[in-house]
């Protein structure tokens, strides 16, 4: 798996999207099928306003450590840190796209510290949660 090397994280730069399909299969493999839960009873999904289930807000998380992962690999696994917040519901049938531009480069410790700014969109654009990662290059 190729990563980043120091040179190619520029600030400014836009890494390469990585793009997730939320099926009810994969809400329900991540947390297990229960009855009366938002996330995999669509009758009580419903009962509670959404139009159907939702996905959890870690799956976004684990989509945004997945993007950092595979850009700066030991790197984002071994020194990485990565905050989110969950700003618009994501649905089953939803269709995710991972988003990051580097924001900033430290020296830390003989290695450099690449800051991203990271971000999650539905199929229609909207941002459903937005955040910041890093993590090392040598």
């Amino acid at each position: 798996m190729a990563t980043l090397s120091e040179t190619a994280a520029r600030v400014g730069q836009s890494l390469p999207s990585l793009v997730k399909d939320v099926s009810q299969r994969r809400i329900d493999v991540y947390s297990g099928v229960r009855p009366r839960s938002i996330h995999s009873d669509e009758a009580f999904a419903r009962e509670k306003g959404f139009r159907t289930c939702l996905a959890q807000g870690m799956m976004s998380t684990a989509y945004a450590s997945q993007l950092m992962v595979k850009l700066l690999g030991p790197g984002f696994a071994l020194g990485g840190t990565l905050s989110m917040a969950f700003i618009k519901p994501v649905y089953a049938g939803d269709r995710l796209t991972v988003r990051g531009v580097v924001k900033d480069r430290q020296p830390e410790n003989g290695a450099t510290r690449v800051v991203v700014e990271v971000w999650v969109e539905n199929q229609h654009g909207e941002k459903t949660a937005v955040g910041h990662a890093s993590g090392l290059v040598a």
